[in-house]
């Protein structure tokens, strides 16, 4: 009762704060990650991939941004099984959902943090997502934007 009531009152508010969010149950959950490797923050194929030019611009948003302005974009959720949704930049922060396919976010890119092989982006107070993962000189985009 106690962890219904816990996960209940925690789908309520990540769906109040964030949009639209869903939670795996058991019998969706992807298999597990195998040992030392990390579960991929984006679900399933759909993501951008690109090469080094693409990474270099995608890099190039930890220069251009300015903490003391807000700078909302707005895009599309790639992933075809979803993407994270945790309450801080980075892979240790709570997973509080996912967002599905075709979902349309609003980040704030000049929140954007470098970590753990992500670059994470604010959605709303205490709501981050991964929009692009970083690769060998090559990385994928999670988010398609349509105004950045």
């Amino acid at each position: 009762m106690r962890v219904g009531t816990k996960l209940g009152a925690g789908l309520v508010a990540g769906v109040l704060a964030a949009g639209t969010l869903s939670v795996a149950t058991a019998a969706e959950a992807e298999p597990p990650p195998q040992p030392g490797q990390q579960e991929e923050e984006g679900h399933g194929p759909g993501a951008i991939v690109v090469g080094p030019e693409g990474a270099a611009k995608a890099m190039n948003r930890l220069l251009a941004r300015d903490e003391e302005r807000v700078r909302w974009c707005t895009g599309t959720v790639l992933p075809a099984n979803g993407l994270n949704v945790r309450t801080g930049p980075g892979v240790g922060y709570t997973k509080v959902g996912a967002l599905e396919h075709g979902t349309r976010v609003r980040t704030d890119w000049d929140t954007i943090q470098r970590r753990d092989g992500y670059l994470w982006v604010r959605m709303s107070r205490q709501r981050w997502i991964a929009d692009y993962k970083l690769g060998n000189g090559n990385g994928k985009w999670y988010v398609r934007y349509s105004d950045c």
